[in-house]
């Protein structure tokens, strides 16, 4: 097996180390490697092949486990960063690293600082930016020395259960903050590139082309695939037709990959063996068939420059050119190997694109298609004429491709889609066969004569227009939802492929294939049930925000508020956020949906979740102050028909045997004739859950107003848990209020370093004095209380790192 795979012990090696690296925080010296390979050398000597590959696969993985230092070490620019403050702006200096990228919502590039000015102090330093940039076009490109102003953001983990991991992946991108300006004109250019810099010719005819584009092709939604298509810029396509290729299952075809290249490739060779053909003496010398099929090299390496050299794309011209090298020489090609062979390399030269989903996406689609489409074609694709077999071979390359990557898109995205399968017999041929050729054709025309382009350009727009209408159709087909897809379960799946390559066919292959599906489907059914007798209140870590989830003991759900964002950044913060975190908890309805009152950082996220999720009974405070999310939210309540019901003071709820829910505010006369923003604080839904001799206190927004209304008209209000007012607000939780309510437990939600300065000082002191337990989400992370009704204990198992102090 080793000797049919060569490269397959380092790249397993390899790529295990680094994973382990990632996983563990370990990184080895370069003595470590030295150390192994001197090992490795002396065991050449040795007769028996067992202890070289033994010492092969360990010198592969101790480099792998020194592989992400330069990415790991922390570096003089990230304590720069973490020194200065991240309300102050600071005037950053430095040169562009990558090209500046345009979408809907804004544009954003990298910037590699070399000096930061903090007042009238400057500091030399050395480290990368991610700037954003909300509106205006940018007119700088890659080696130009700019300045701009901004405040340094570090990002981090919310603390949320299935959260993608943005501080991670900057930091395998070599990225230490990000910043943003409000406009392009914001930033100054000091100097401009030099001018007969390579990265500068590249930028500028990439720039030229895709504003050829959008100038013959006005509609944005046509203008925007094609320069997807044609170079790479997948930023301008509009959201909701992105997602509808998603859904479709026919995004791949908008990134650079194999497919594109591989047609570029083929029809330079063709048209240039047209040409030359012709030319009798070249003819008759040379073998042009072999000879011709050098040139694609060049077309390729040229194309993949142009494109930005994104890993998918920088996968498959290795690809193929390892296939046009074997072909040149006459050597047969193994497709396995060289699909090793163009993963080794890529995750050699950046070892971080290893983690990169698009690398690991296009990886295991060949890899199925690899080991799929040959063994079926050989055993019954046999037909009589050639078309059939064409189609025979693309039905079982598109099956094969959406078969083999459903486990991975349910693990990073939780769902996926089949309609690919469909979609691809017609959106393929006529974005990939006609939209792409159409276009490559018109770019050099673009700089010869530009008729011919425009020409060329509005014939694949049309293709494309005539793919986004189909694309829209295919889009609401349904999608298949899991959110069950474990690291345990991409184990098994990864190791179901490996067993399918490597193994000759027989009868115990296919049983150790058949058993893994079920051993995991077993480790599924063997884990914890939803419902375990126990209440659950787990305050969710939505930044400067709030959304607490309840899991009663017989297994119902209740959500007190959605979260949200407190200003306009056009995503939906129930799509991105809280929907996602609430799936991986295995919550796939809401028996209560509860709704304090109606500011967006208690509400955004509602929407989204009512449209998306089966709510069974939605409560308000019946003296709400109505804002402007409130009419999108009742709209979609009628349109689902979820029962409404409207609280105030007084209010008592028995759910089950063993929970009471009780209603101290608002009152039914505590409206606002002028309301303003904070007044509607004062009429949040305040109330009590009790569960045995268990007390929980939700207190919203609430202040110091009515903290006192609820100690004047209620007898009882002592709790095991308090969930404190406003998010810790100097204005609310009174030492009144904490005397009467006696806390052992109090949550509070906030946003790490958020603007309002939450918790405030004065509130963590009152809390302190009194010895009360505080957990807070901007350094715990999600908060979970869980209690029998007796006893009561407090995690926050979303958040691993230590306690921030």
């Amino acid at each position: 097996m080793f000797n049919e795979r060569p490269l397959l012990i380092p790249f397993v090696a390899f790529a295990s180390g680094i994973y382990v690296s990632d996983l563990l925080g370990l990184l080895l010296s370069l003595k470590s490697i030295a150390a192994v390979f001197g090992c490795l050398l002396l065991a050449c000597y040795i007769r028996h092949s067992f202890p070289l590959h033994l010492l092969s696969f360990l010198f592969f993985f101790v480099y792998g486990l020194h592989a992400l230092t330069p990415w790991k070490t922390p570096s003089p620019f990230s304590s720069l960063i973490q020194s200065l403050s991240s309300r102050t702006p600071v005037a950053v200096e430095g040169i562009i690293s990558s090209r500046p990228v345009t979408s809907i919502t804004g544009s954003s590039f990298v910037v590699h600082v070399d000096r930061i000015r903090n007042g009238k102090a400057t500091t030399l330093t050395d480290g990368k930016l991610q700037v954003f940039v909300t509106t205006g076009d940018i007119n700088v490109m890659r080696g130009d020395r700019i300045l701009l102003s901004t405040r340094l953001h570090i990002p981090h983990k919310l603390g949320l259960p299935g959260e993608f991991d943005y501080a991670r992946y900057l930091e395998l991108n070599g990225i230490a903050a990000t910043g943003r300006v409000a406009s392009a004109d914001d930033i100054v250019l000091i100097r401009g590139a030099v001018q007969n810099s390579l990265l500068r010719k590249i930028d500028l005819s990439a720039h030229r082309f895709g504003d050829a584009i959008r100038e013959n092709l006005p509609d944005n939604s046509v203008s925007s695939v094609m320069t997807a298509l044609l170079i790479g810029d997948q930023k301008r396509i509009p959201q909701q037709l992105n997602s509808a290729y998603t859904r479709a299952g026919v995004n791949h075809i908008l990134s650079i990959s194999g497919f594109h290249i591989g047609i570029i490739a083929f029809f330079v060779v063709q048209m240039t063996m047209v040409a030359v053909s012709r030319i009798e003496y070249l003819a008759l010398s040379f073998n042009l068939r072999r000879c011709i099929l050098l040139l694609a090299l060049p077309a390729m390496v040229l194309y993949l420059v142009l494109t930005g050299a994104a890993p998918a794309t920088t996968r498959s011209v290795i690809m193929l050119i390892t296939f046009v090298m074997a072909l040149y020489a006459e050597r047969e090609v193994d497709a396995v190997n060289t699909l090793l062979l163009s993963a080794l390399v890529l995750i050699s030269l950046n070892p971080p694109s290893l983690f990169d989903i698009s690398f690991q996406l296009s990886f295991i689609a060949l890899w199925g298609i690899v080991i799929t489409v040959a063994p079926v074609m050989e055993r019954i694709g046999n037909f009589r004429r050639s078309w059939m077999r064409t189609l025979f071979q693309f039905v079982v390359t598109s099956c094969a491709a959406s078969f083999a990557t459903i486990i991975p898109v349910l693990f990073a995205f939780n769902q996926a889609s089949l309609n690919g399968i469909l979609a691809n017999f017609l959106i393929v041929p006529l974005l990939g066969y006609g939209a792409v050729l159409t276009g490559f054709c018109a770019l050099p025309m673009i700089y010869i004569y530009t008729p011919i382009a425009h020409l060329l350009l509005l014939f694949a727009g049309k293709m494309v227009e005539v793919s986004n209408f189909m694309i829209i159709i295919f889009g609401s087909l349904p999608l298949i939802h899991f959110h069950g897809i474990t690291t345990v379960d991409m184990f098994f799946f990864l190791t179901c492929l490996s067993l399918f390559t490597l193994l000759r066919p027989s009868r115990m292959k296919y049983i150790l294939c058949a058993l893994l599906p079920v051993a995991a489907v077993v480790i599924h059914l063997a884990g914890p049930a939803l419902a375990d007798g126990r209440l659950h209140v787990t305050m969710l870590s939505v930044g400067q925000a709030e959304s607490i989830l309840i899991r009663f003991p017989e297994g119902s759900t209740m959500l007190v508020d959605g979260g949200g964002y407190l200003y306009d950044t056009e995503q939906d913060f129930g799509e991105r956020i809280l929907a996602p975190a609430l799936r991986k908890l295995g919550v796939n309805h809401i028996d209560r949906l509860i709704m304090t009152h109606d500011h967006p950082d208690h509400s955004g996220g509602l929407p989204f979740l009512i449209k998306s999720m089966p709510v069974g009974e939605f409560w308000e405070p019946a003296t709400i102050s109505r804002g402007a999310n409130y009419n999108k939210l009742c709209d979609y309540l009628a349109e689902r028909q979820v029962p409404r019901r409207m609280l105030v003071k007084g209010d008592s709820f028995q759910l089950g045997d063993k929970i009471v829910i009780n209603v101290l505010s608002p009152s039914a006369q505590q409206g606002f004739a002028d309301q303003k923003y904070s007044d509607a604080n004062e009429e949040s839904l305040v109330f009590q859950l009790v569960y045995g001799e268990i007390k929980v206190l939700f207190t919203a927004d609430a202040g110091f107003s009515t903290e006192t209304k609820i100690l004047t008209d209620t007898a009882e209000v002592a709790s095991t848990l308090l969930k404190v007012g406003h998010h810790g607000s100097r204005f609310s939780t009174s030492d009144k209020f904490l005397d009467h309510v006696n806390p052992s437990v109090a949550i509070i939600s906030a946003g790490l370093n958020n603007n309002f300065s939450l918790p405030s000082l004065e509130t963590l002191q009152r809390l302190h004095r009194r010895g009360i337990a505080t957990y807070r989400t901007d350094r715990d992370g999600t908060i979970e209380f869980i209690s029998d009704g007796k006893t009561w204990n407090v995690a926050t198992p979303f958040r691993s790192e230590d306690r921030l102090l």
